[in-house]
Formats: structure tokens, C-alpha cells, sequence
């Protein structure tokens, strides 16, 4: 095992001596470590503990062997040293990295039969067949295409879209790039996308509206969701924003427009920061904040608080501080971290990724105030983890988990603690996962030798 894990390492580390004048770029390294993933029976690229890091500064190392001089040293493979001066453009000494998917955010175009989830771990849009798939099936399903790739503009995305008619592809980057990409249906690879879109930061979810031609984003810290034309580019301002205390939104993911009904849906993690703190991360964001700025003296709207999770209802029209038509909440209702959210405009339903206690819980559309939901599905047989994106689709439920390597499958109807219909797995069957999700800083604990990191 340790041979195997090892060689995983060295694979990664080969990608900046190949080429010594370049650093290695994270496509790179997520592809090269992905191929020796695939070449042998680890996942996660570790360096075994007692095992040091082999040494490697030098040039002429390929991914066939040594260069010429170096030698294996048991486990250990050993390249010769031009100098006993380290330093300048070098590879890392050993990584920790999962080298497959992260499924996050996912999208249904029954039009064409394709599904669509976004990747926060590799930085990458996966298509799939619709019924794409197997419950029995242990090996990783084979996507269609693959967007991926540092002239994609794809980076932390989290919300996708799809739209059927004018065939392009949406994703939203959540906490870093503050931007919308479009690709068209055929794009793969690394290509550039056709628009991209400056957004609010921390933009997360996307809900299409193609009657209206709108897409309507939900935006975290600033508790509130901006609609924008679908070709918007650049830094065109959104036609309407729905913020402030009366819509009683408090950190925003999953959205979803029901243009059937007439109404937008918003699900609320409940972590509530004023929007007079926001810093002005953006040009829009810069407006909108000296827009609320009203000095010094904060009322209770102005501070933060832990507020309980909710999914809120709005008028599809709604534009500035309004209340929702109607307000899901309360220990009764079950919601705990909603991510995903969607509407079945057929059956009169809502559909919610519950992060909190891994479940799918389904209410009646009008549902209002602490009610139970109509059916939950949950359980060990359920195989949900993490669930991040929900969508509903011919009768079926498709479930994004961020958890492990893997998306499912239900039926409409499901209920309990029951198998999926289908699993589309992104990895082989029992790969780990590190649950990476934009690490930021990395702390490093002397007492128990562990290294903390906080996502």
C-alpha cells in the first residue's frame, strides 16, 4: 500500500520537473494525480507516516523513471541534488489531495437527457447521460464532457443552470472569482467560456427562468438574491435585488423559480451578518453598500445572529426589502443547513438537500410556518452525505453529495429509509474523499501532530 500511495505522490511531484521553468499548475497536478489514482488502488495522495519525502530538486525526472543517476532506495525514490542550495521554483514536498470530483451543485435538461453537477474539488462541469448510472455498479460513471481547466473561469463553483432552448450552460464561483461563466452545450475541456459575469461575492445558487429569460442568483453574506438578464456579461448591473430585514433571509444557498406559480424559492443556512459590515467585494457590491450605510449607530438589524434554518417563498416580482409570501421554519419542519433547492411544479411539492442530518425532506408547496414535511428520505441505505444540490426530473430525485463520490437517484415518490435507483459515482466505489471545500488557513496541532483545516 504504501508503494502505491507513494507513487501517487511522485507522479504529482514529476509535473514540475518536467517542466523546471513553470510551476506546476493545480490541472496539473489534479490530472496527473488523477491518472495515478486510476493506475493504482489509492485515492488520496499521502505520504505514508515514517516515509520522508523523497528528495527531487534537479531536472530530467519523467513519468517513466529517474533521471539519469537516480536510483529507487527501497520505497523511497532518490534523485540526485545539482546543489545543496534548495530553493527558488519547486514542487511541493508532498500533497494531500483528492484527486477526484467533488460533486456540488447539479441540474436536469430533460429536453436533451442531460444532467449537469459542478465539482468545487477539481474546479470542473461534469455531463452525464440522464440515466446515467447503476445502483449495482461499483466503477466510476464516464461523463459525457468535461469542462475544466485556468481558461475555463471555473474555480469554487457552487449553483449550475442549464438552458435548453438557447442551449448554454451556467455556473455560478461562489468564494473566490466573483463571477458567472457560460459555456455552450458542446464546450469541453479547457476552453474559454462564450460570457462571464462579474457577480456579488458569494453568490451561490442559480435558479433559470427561461419564460422570463432571467437567472436569479442567491447571495450569502448580504442575505439577498439579484436577478439578471441571461445574456448579462461583464459588469451589467442585475434588474432587481430582494435584500434586507423584512425578507428574513439569512445566508442564502439553494434558490429555485417556479415561474408556473410565480414565485421564487430561497433556502437559509441562518447565519445572519448585516449588511452595513459588508466589505464592497465587488463594483456592485460597492453601491449597495454605500446605499446602506447609515452611520455608526447599529440597531438590531445591524448585528449579527444565529437565526434557525428556513426556506423562504417569494413573489416572482418581488424587488427590494420585502416580506416572503410564506416562511418554512422551526424544529417541527426538520430543516437544518438547507443547500439545494427545487420545485416540482407538477406535483406541488419542495424538495430540500437537508446538509445538516444527510436527508431529502419534501413539503407541500404552500407549506408555511413549523410544519413536518410531507416525506424525508433518510437513513444508511440512502447512501446520503452531504447532500449539496437537489433536482427533480421525470419523476426522479437527483442528490449532488459532497459527502463521498457520488450522486443519486430516487424515485419521486421515495420515502424513508430506502436504495436509491441509481448511483452515479464520480470515483471508484470506496475511495475517500479528503471533504476539502476551499480551505483557507492551516493550523498545525503540536500535541496531537494533526493538521487542522478549516474549510
Amino acid at each position: 500500500m504504501r508503494r502505491r500511495i507513494l507513487t501517487c505522490c511522485v507522479f504529482v511531484l514529476s509535473i514540475g520537473l518536467v517542466a523546471p521553468h513553470r510551476a506546476p499548475s493545480v490541472e496539473d497536478m489534479f490530472v496527473t494525480t488523477t491518472e495515478a489514482a486510476e493506475a493504482t488502488e489509492g485515492a488520496i495522495c499521502l505520504m505514508p507516516d515514517g516515509v520522508d519525502a523523497p528528495s527531487y530538486v534537479g531536472s530530467g525526472f519523467s513519468r517513466t523513471g529517474p533521471p539519469e543517476g537516480g536510483r529507487h532506495d527501497g520505497e523511497q525514490l532518490v534523485i540526485p541534488k545539482r546543489s545543496d542550495a534548495e530553493g527558488g521554483d519547486l514542487p511541493p514536498v508532498r500533497m494531500v489531495v483528492d484527486p477526484y470530483p467533488s460533486f456540488n451543485g447539479v441540474v436536469v435538461d430533460t429536453t436533451n437527457d442531460l444532467v449537469m453537477m459542478s465539482d468545487t474539488n477539481r474546479k470542473s462541469l461534469l455531463l452525464y447521460d440522464r440515466t446515467a448510472g447503476s445502483a449495482a455498479s461499483k466503477d466510476a460513471a464516464t461523463p459525457r464532457q468535461t469542462i475544466m481547466g485556468p481558461d475555463t473561469g471555473v474555480g469554487f463553483v457552487a449553483g449550475v443552470a442549464m438552458d435548453a432552448g438557447h442551449r448554454e450552460l451556467f455556473t455560478v464561483n461562489n468564494d473566490v472569482e466573483d463571477r458567472m461563466v457560460a459555456f455552450d452545450y458542446d464546450a469541453r475541456g479547457n476552453v474559454k467560456p462564450k460570457r462571464l459575469l462579474y457577480v456579488p461575492h458569494q453568490s451561490w445558487g442559480i435558479a433559470f427562468a427561461p419564460k422570463r429569460d432571467v437567472l436569479a442568483l442567491s447571495v450569502q453574506t448580504p442575505n439577498m438574491y439579484v436577478v439578471f438578464r441571461r445574456d448579462a456579461k461583464q459588469f451589467d448591473p442585475p434588474v432587481r435585488s430582494v435584500r434586507g430585514p423584512k425578507t428574513q433571509m439569512a445566508d442564502p444557498h439553494g434558490i429555485y423559480f417556479d415561474e408556473t406559480h410565480n414565485e421564487v424559492v430561497v433556502a437559509n443556512h441562518g447565519n445572519f451578518r448585516p449588511g452595513e459590515l459588508i466589505t464592497a467585494y465587488t463594483a456592485y457590491d460597492a453601491r449597495e453598500s454605500r446605499q446602506e450605510r447609515g452611520g455608526d449607530k447599529l440597531d438590531e438589524n445591524a448585528r449579527g445572529r444565529f437565526l434557525p434554518s428556513s426556506i423562504t417563498v417569494f413573489d416572482g416580482d418581488a424587488s427590494g426589502d420585502v416580506a416572503p409570501r410564506r416562511v418554512i421554519q422551526g424544529p417541527v419542519s426538520q430543516i437544518d443547513w438547507p443547500m439545494g433547492v427545487a420545485v416540482d411544479e407538477v406535483n406541488n411539492e419542495i424538495v430540500v438537500a437537508n446538509n445538516g442530518d444527510n436527508s431529502i425532506l419534501v413539503f407541500p408547496r404552500t407549506a408555511s410556518g413549523d410544519v413536518p414535511p410531507k416525506r424525508a428520505i433518510r437513513g444508511p441505505l440512502t447512501g446520503i452525505k452531504g447532500p449539496m444540490g437537489v433536482a427533480i426530473a421525470k419523476d426522479e430525485i437527483y442528490v449532488a453529495n459532497f459527502g463521498d463520490h457520488t450522486a443519486l437517484v430516487f424515485p419521486r415518490l421515495a420515502g424513508g429509509n430506502v436504495r436509491p435507483r441509481r448511483v452515479i459515482r464520480n470515483a471508484p466505489a470506496g475511495r475517500e474523499t479528503s471533504g476539502f471545500g476551499n480551505p483557507y488557513a492551516v493550523a498545525y496541532d503540536t500535541k496531537r501532530q494533526e493538521i487542522l483545516v478549516p474549510n
